[in-house]
């Protein structure tokens, strides 16, 4: 798929006008002073001329601007609190805060084009942003070109690999759904996001499954490919990834280093350990398996009762305790429902 030299495919030609129109920054809720985000957030410069996704701060100003300019008439909050592309950029601010984007990138900002994490927010983050520019919502820059040769395919002269083609796609249907004045039920929104992130997420599987490990810890590329495994059940249930729900119940979850050796794990708090654990059985599960089991989930999933109970009943999934005993037999329930 070969983008114009503009940088867009089939933009509408008043789409110009409706960007301009967005582009005032917007609130943003006052807790965000009390992370880590916040500073990125607050300085990182605006995007002009190139936007070069291997520099960390340039991929926080494309989420910032696409976080920013997808909320028209407060759709999500007047401090946009509600808007489900939060959870993306807490993302990427824990790859950064914990190494995972390469060996040099806190001291630098530089995204190590081999990093198999930073290729996967790539897909999450330059994907969604060219699809953004097709809808309106985000500037036409030029993408730069990875600074050097790497195992992972990724946008170059203008053209987007075939295999994300598709994804660039879906973006575009969530851009084009939540730039525009709508209802407040924000499961439309998240269902659209999550259709698109997994699209992207199967690429990043197919890539990070072809490739040596090296010179990345054998353990922590385990946890990468369980932790694929484990956004596959989020995006069944249309996880919330607003700002509230990030902050509550997804910013104390993952490790905060690489994972080198299993004494590594054994180190980590309780909560965060059994996380890890857990996506480490998923990574090891053989694929048959695996495959029965999500398809299980995605019939319990089926409803929105269901979905609004996500926390207890994937709990339930993972973790067969005396307590959540009442959550296991509404799991069965789910699933026997007609």
């Amino acid at each position: 798929m070969r983008l114009p030299a503009s940088g867009l495919v089939d933009r509408p030609p008043s789409d110009a006008g409706r960007m301009s129109r967005r582009s005032v920054v917007m609130g943003h809720p006052e807790e965000l002073a009390a992370l880590d985000l916040h500073g990125v957030w607050t300085t990182a410069a605006e995007l002009t001329g190139t936007f070069d996704p291997f520099r960390f701060e340039q991929r926080m100003a494309a989420y910032r601007l696409m976080i920013n300019n997808t909320n028209p008439d407060d759709r999500f909050g007047a401090d946009n609190r509600r808007n489900p592309l939060w959870s993306l950029m807490f993302q990427h601010q824990w790859q950064y805060r914990t190494g995972r984007l390469g060996a040099s990138t806190r001291q630098d900002g530089r995204i190590d084009p081999d990093s198999p994490w930073g290729y996967g927010n790539y897909t999450l983050c330059v994907i969604p942003w060219l699809a953004a520019v097709v809808a309106g919502v985000a500037p036409a820059l030029p993408v730069a070109d990875p600074p050097t040769r790497s195992r992972f395919r990724y946008v170059a002269g203008g053209a987007v690999p075939e295999e994300l083609a598709g994804a660039v796609t879906d973006w575009r249907a969530y851009f084009t759904l939540v730039s525009n004045p709508g209802p407040t039920d924000p499961e439309p929104a998240l269902l659209a996001l999550w259709k698109a992130h997994k699209t992207c997420l199967d690429v990043v599987v197919d890539a990070i499954t072809a490739v040596d490990a090296a010179p990345w810890p054998e353990l922590e590329m385990t946890f990468l490919r369980g932790w694929c495994r484990m956004v596959d059940y989020l995006w069944a249930a249309a996880w919330p990834t607003d700002f509230e729900f990030m902050t509550a119940h997804g910013l104390d979850v993952l490790p905060e280093s690489l994972l080198t050796a299993p004494e590594d794990v054994r180190a980590l708090p309780p909560k965060v350990r059994r996380n890890v654990d857990n996506v480490l059985k998923l990574a090891v599960t053989p694929n048959w398996r695996y495959h029965i089991n999500l398809m299980l989930w995605k019939r319990i999933m089926r409803t929105r009762e269901a979905r609004d109970q996500v926390l207890p009943l994937l709990g339930a999934v993972f973790e067969s305790r005396p307590d959540n005993a009442a959550e296991r037999r509404k799991l069965i329930g789910y699933l026997l429902r007609p």
